[in-house]
């Protein structure tokens, strides 16, 4: 269902099963939709006073839901529903057509980087074997794997994107990593702010930090915007980094997925992987300087094994 198919007894349906807790995460970013593009575009059928007074009383009428995204819009949908729908309603078909903004999905196939020109002129990188969606409206859902973000700055409206796990990075203009595997979000800045909201958790990031989101833990460190940016040269800069982090960059960089029964956490590797070096002299290399643990590869085919 898109945002131009949804009628009046669509959104009421669709408001309740959130106040419930039933939604979908493809229900919940619908809603999110349908209500950021309600808000950015109210003003041309209400006045500013009046919409202002609409969010007051929607602050007091229903408190925060319990464990569900803190957006105003949802905070008292139901105690507005007539209005907000009425409102929605009123728009001409051309305008509302237009906030129906079809999504379009991008997935790389391949174990090379590949770049995309948004409508708004944003650029993005977009990893191997990732997947996103995007639509004219700025907001941009990863659904898998790796993306560097260059983002046109446009103050009337904010660049969102968001991934299934339902963290949520805003921005009006900067560049970003945003990377989403095995239920494992991060979120890295290169130039510029972003704000990242993970549940009631929301944080600032400034250029050289980095956010890790994993199963409701969230941890910040500090990565250099050099080794973000050498990324979308094809170039992998791994400092301090853990196993996990290097079974990443393997997938990544030669398009194998490598298995383990080892503890993914640990490790401190420190390595320089560009284009021109191939996987055996890699694996190599990191047999000899690995410690705690001590690891060693099996290579069979396009089978990764670590022992």
């Amino acid at each position: 269902m898109s945002l131009y198919q949804m009628d009046k007894k669509d959104l009421s349906s669709l408001l309740k099963k959130y106040q419930q807790g039933h939604c979908s995460k493809e229900e919940e970013q619908l809603l999110f939709d349908w209500l950021d593009a309600l808000e950015a575009n109210a003003s041309d059928v209400a006045p500013a006073a009046d919409l202002d007074a609409i969010r007051r009383s929607m602050m007091k009428e229903i408190p925060v839901l319990s464990g569900k995204k803190n957006h105003y819009w949802f905070k008292a949908a139901a105690a507005i529903l007539p209005l907000i729908l009425g409102t929605y309603l009123l728009w001409p078909r051309q305008q509302k057509s237009q906030l129906a903004a079809k999504w379009q999905t991008i997935t790389n196939t391949s174990h090379r980087i590949q770049k995309i020109y948004l409508p708004d002129s944003s650029v993005v990188y977009l990893g191997a074997y990732s997947t996103l969606q995007y639509n004219s409206l700025r907001k941009v859902i990863l659904k898998e794997g790796k993306a560097f973000f260059d983002v046109r700055t446009n103050p009337a409206l904010p660049f969102i994107v968001s991934d299934v796990s339902g963290v949520r990075t805003t921005v009006l203009g900067t560049s970003f990593i945003a990377e989403y595997n095995n239920k494992v979000s991060r979120i890295a800045v290169a130039t510029g702010k972003v704000s990242v909201q993970s549940g009631t958790s929301k944080t600032i990031l400034v250029p050289d930090q980095r956010l890790t989101c994993n199963k409701g833990i969230v941890k910040q460190d500090v990565i250099s915007a050099t080794d973000l940016l050498a990324w979308t040269k094809g170039e992998i800069i791994l400092r301090n980094a853990s196993l996990y982090d290097l079974v990443l960059a393997i997938r990544e960089h030669y398009g194998i997925a490598a298995t383990t029964k080892l503890d993914t956490r640990k490790g401190s590797y420190n390595l320089h992987i560009t284009d021109k070096m191939p996987l055996p002299a890699l694996l190599e290399v990191v047999e000899k300087i690995s410690y705690k643990p001590k690891i060693h590869f099996k290579l069979q085919r396009d089978q990764l094994s670590i022992e």
